[in-house]
């Protein structure tokens, strides 16, 4: 069977094995009701303008059409082969969160019933049933990539994701409430009106659309990836896998960068803010290891059967000879608390003294009464650092430590650089660049197998 990008969404019943179809046909009608649901939201949508007095009338519109759609897609959908109106629907879904940020919708219905029919929509989707198609393509074979002791992909895992996913969603929609205005004042507990004037800044105003509606559609579409697909995701569904840790370890490096840059470009400080890139920093260990594994596969799809990245990438593949994974008896909360807390326990405690250093140096120029270039230079700087300490905390990206060399002879040679070569600014930053060098050389044990990664974590 020679699969295109097209069969995704275009399908024919003869082009796939009987086993297949009986398969899909079964799958479908356990889930097909979903698309009675996703019909009902359609209805609901179309409601929505007349009773929630809606002031723009581009969300009006967006939401008659969009309910139209849905009723339209969902009787569509309810036939097991038209794989274009069930991913129809999920795009639909994606434009609900979309829609309310574009128009700027000045009343608070409209943002929520955006939110909360988008959520639905999704769930019943993708998440529910799963990649629409997914019997038709999926390889049987294991849950554990070779050469691994734990799966990735397993709940363990993503449970923590979705928390934080979820507590970021509702931080940045509430500043984005602000800042369209729905609510009046932002709460800042910390640094007084520094949240009110970085969300009425000219840099957040530069932006098309609301900053923090912004971050909030990047938080659910975070959730929609770590809910949807199975415990063998990294190799029946490697687009999600791909896709999820471009939206949680790139695009999450940069948010938490431009938060970093708020003191200098701003010249305030945000808790709210804040609070927004610790959640992005710390969703990134968890995401790392099955990114890791779904690259494993392409590699080894490519090696083994000579298989493009593209098509793998599209409709998975399998490893061989690998055991299925054993099954936990415990409470699956109480086991990935457990989990996460021996993970942080295996911290190696160089890194925790970096991440301390990183945290002195942002106070600094408060402690030490110093400001102007070199009190900006600590601020980003430190903050930089533990940014980097928190990823390097994953045993997978254990060898980015390294960078610490970067930052150390950053901070030794910076007063000079910047000419601020003398006083209590200068000694910090050499006594903290020295000391970051020495201290990032240790490795920390390593507990987990990773196949023929492990020769790289050095």
């Amino acid at each position: 069977m020679d699969l295109t990008f097209s069969n995704l969404f275009f399908v024919k019943k003869e082009m796939f094995p009987q086993e297949k179809q009986l398969e899909h046909e079964e799958h479908h009608q356990r889930t097909g009701w979903v698309y009675y649901c996703t019909l009902v939201l359609g209805l609901w949508l179309i409601a929505n303008p007349p009773t929630a007095d809606y002031q723009v009338p581009a969300m009006v519109w967006s939401d008659v059409i969009s309910g139209f759609l849905l009723i339209g897609l969902s009787y569509f959908a309810l036939k097991p082969y038209k794989l274009w109106a069930q991913w129809a629907i999920v795009f639909i879904g994606v434009w609900l969160y979309i829609a309310p940020m574009v128009f700027w919708t000045e009343k608070t219905a409209g943002l929520l019933s955006g939110y909360l029919i988008g959520t639905l929509v999704i769930a019943f989707g993708i998440i529910i049933p799963r990649q629409p198609g997914i019997k038709l393509f999926a390889q049987s074979g294991p849950n554990i990539p070779g050469g691994w002791s734990y799966n990735p992909s397993s709940w363990s895992q993503r449970i923590p994701v979705l928390f934080l996913a979820w507590l970021g969603f509702f931080v940045a929609r509430y500043m984005g409430a602000f800042q369209l205005e729905h609510i009046d004042t932002v709460w800042d507990p910390f640094f007084g009106d520094g949240t009110r004037k970085v969300l009425t800044s000219k840099v957040s105003e530069s932006f098309p659309v609301s900053d923090a509606l912004l971050g909030a559609f990047s938080y659910i579409m975070d959730v929609v990836f770590a809910y949807a697909g199975g415990t063998h995701r990294w190799r029946t569904m490697p687009w999600v896998v791909i896709i999820f840790g471009i939206l949680i370890i790139p695009l999450g490096v940069v948010s938490i960068t431009l938060v970093i840059l708020q003191p200098v470009s701003v010249g305030y400080w945000c808790t709210l803010c804040l609070t927004s890139a610790t959640i992005s920093l710390i969703m990134i260990p968890f995401t790392i290891d099955e990114v890791l594994a779904t690259l494993q596969l392409m590699r080894h799809e490519k090696k083994a059967r000579n298989t493009s990245y593209w098509k793998t990438l599209w409709f998975g593949g399998t490893m061989d000879g690998e055991t299925e994974e054993k099954k936990s008896p415990e409470i699956l909360l109480e086991h990935t608390g457990r989990v996460v807390i021996e993970d942080l326990l295996r911290t190696p405690w160089n890194l925790v003294v970096i991440m301390a250093i990183g945290a002195l140096l942002m106070l600094a120029p408060a402690l030490l009464q110093y400001s102007g270039t070199m009190a900006d230079n600590h601020h980003v700087t430190g903050a930089l650092m533990i940014t980097f300490v928190i990823i390097a905390m994953s045993e997978v990206a254990r060898p980015l430590r390294y960078i610490f060399i970067l930052f150390g002879i950053w901070l030794v040679a910076s007063p000079w650089i910047l000419g601020s070569g003398e006083g209590a600014a200068m000694w910090s930053s050499i006594a903290s660049g020295v000391l970051v060098i020495a201290l990032c050389f240790p490795r920390g044990k390593i507990e987990d197998k990773r196949g023929n990664y492990d020769k790289y974590i050095i």
